[in-house]
């Protein structure tokens, strides 16, 4: 039904103002309130359509929130710091947090706790996970109060739409989606200068044409240079950080548009709205914007180097002496599955944003 709706939607749009920009299409698939993949429920977990890292293993939360205590004792824990979490899903990262932080720094977990969440029914949920007080509800950034912030986004970043531009042998034209009997994507207009001026200043991607062959796609994503650009002006000016993990790398270059639904790829455009459609993040776009807003930006290192040097291995071995083999089993299994170059060590990377200053953090360091 949702397919059938954002079908409907997207041949009204495109007879309006033709082919559609793809960060505009995936933002109607995943958020609009008629038929957005996010409005929908179970979306999350073993019995929804992906599973996120939170979800394979309490211990990742917890690592993130003694890395959370860690910069806030670092930062001089200022006393009207907030908590906030970017696309939050279920709340398990935020509850995972939470419990770790009211273990090993008491006065940071009563820190108020922000969520950026548009999805009703992802509200829904987070109420039911969160057994705290003082939790808030923004649909946007712009919300949060003027305070130290330490935030952290996972797996939000690919959410947000990607633009592609594809090289026809001697100039950057868009790629747009169209509709005739069935999805399409279509090469658009010559991007202006203006455009061009825009697209170096999202992305470090090589936009030089004696690099590319015809065919040639790149990416890149307006919401996350915005996003990035907010964040490392708050922080700039009241302090706190921002942790990024999510799956991309630097430089990228190709189309890497991808749906899932079931636990399964599909196709991204005849099952939007019934699918969670993302992209791979170029994390040379967020470094590029929160450095140019004047803040600093750390990484990305890579999962497996981040939850390692925080002591995953440690404490899964803290948490087996005291459970049955099947349970140690299933806690050596989560750390595989976490910090393995054969499953997701690799594949997602870590970032930090965080005031201008010197030195590298635990999880930073180099190898």
């Amino acid at each position: 039904m949702s397919s059938e709706k954002f079908r409907e939607w997207a041949k009204k749009e495109i007879s309006k103002t033709g082919p559609l920009h793809l960060s505009d299409a995936i933002s109607a698939a995943l958020t609009h309130p008629d038929f957005g993949y996010y409005h929908s429920e179970e979306i999350i977990g073993r019995k929804g359509d992906f599973i996120t890292a939170p979800e394979v293993s309490q211990m990742f939360g917890e690592l993130v929130g003694a890395f959370l205590a860690y910069i806030w004792e670092q930062s001089g824990q200022p006393a009207n710091s907030l908590l906030c979490e970017f696309g939050p899903g279920r709340g398990t990262l935020s509850a995972d947090i939470n419990s770790a932080l009211a273990q090993i720094s008491p006065q940071f977990s009563s820190a108020p706790l922000h969520l950026i969440e548009t999805s009703t029914s992802l509200r829904e949920i987070q109420k039911t996970t969160l057994k705290r007080q003082s939790v808030y509800w923004h649909n946007d950034f712009k919300e949060i109060p003027n305070q130290p912030l330490f935030a952290v986004a996972n797996e939000f970043f690919d959410a947000l739409g990607v633009n592609q531009a594809i090289f026809d042998g001697t100039d950057w034209r868009h790629r747009l989606l169209d509709f005739d009997t069935q999805f399409e994507l279509v090469t658009g207009p010559i991007l202006s200068n203006a455009e061009l001026e825009a697209f170096n200043a999202i992305s470090l991607n090589n936009q030089n044409s004696t690099n590319h062959e015809n065919g040639t796609i790149i990416e890149y994503s307006p919401k996350a240079a915005h996003i990035s650009t907010e964040i490392a002006l708050h922080i700039k000016q009241f302090g706190g950080a921002f942790l990024i993990i999510d799956y991309g790398k630097p430089n990228q270059i190709g189309d890497t548009i991808q749906a899932v639904s079931n636990h399964k790829p599909v196709e991204p455009w005849s099952n939007a709205g019934n699918a969670d459609i993302s992209h791979w993040v170029d994390f040379d776009c967020i470094k590029r914007a929160s450095e140019n807003a004047g803040a600093r930006f750390i990484g990305p290192v890579s999962q497996s180097q981040f939850f390692t040097q925080i002591g995953i291995k440690q404490r899964a071995e803290m948490l087996a002496n005291s459970q049955n083999p099947e349970i140690n089993r299933a806690l050596f299994a989560a750390v595989d599955r976490l910090i393995s170059p054969a499953h997701m060590g690799n594949l997602f990377q870590v970032g930090l944003i965080i005031p201008a200053g010197e030195g590298l953090p635990p999880g930073f360091q180099a190898e």
